[in-house]
């Protein structure tokens, strides 16, 4: 049994620590070890998707490159929709962590090592 702040360490870091848990999903084949791992893996792939989308799309030199590329429809089209876009990250985002952490902790809780 692990203390209790590195369980919460290990909890707060869930996009990181989760991928150790893939390598043990062929030593359960007869148990619930990968129904209980698969949503958060699926979780932490989609925090880190969304998380360096976020970084390419909100940083101001990325609007350049792009505005300053040819296709007047691809830029006309990035330009409006562009600040959208970045609010929809900036919301999804943290709520994918945030759904992430809490079935990371329910699965620790529920099943404890």
């Amino acid at each position: 049994m692990q203390a209790t702040p590195v369980r919460l360490f290990n909890a707060l870091l869930w996009p990181v620590t989760i991928w150790a848990s893939l390598g043990h999903l062929e030593e359960h084949p007869a148990d619930d070890y990968v129904e209980r791992t698969t949503p958060i893996a699926a979780s932490a792939l989609a925090f880190w998707v969304g998380l360096v989308a976020l970084v390419i799309v909100a940083n101001p030199a990325v609007l350049h490159v792009i505005g300053s590329a040819d296709g007047e429809e691809l830029v006309g089209r990035v330009r409006r929709n562009w600040s959208s876009l970045v609010s929809v990250l900036y919301f999804f985002v943290p709520l994918i962590y945030l759904v992430g952490f809490w079935l990371y902790t329910a699965r620790d809780e529920r099943f404890p090592r």
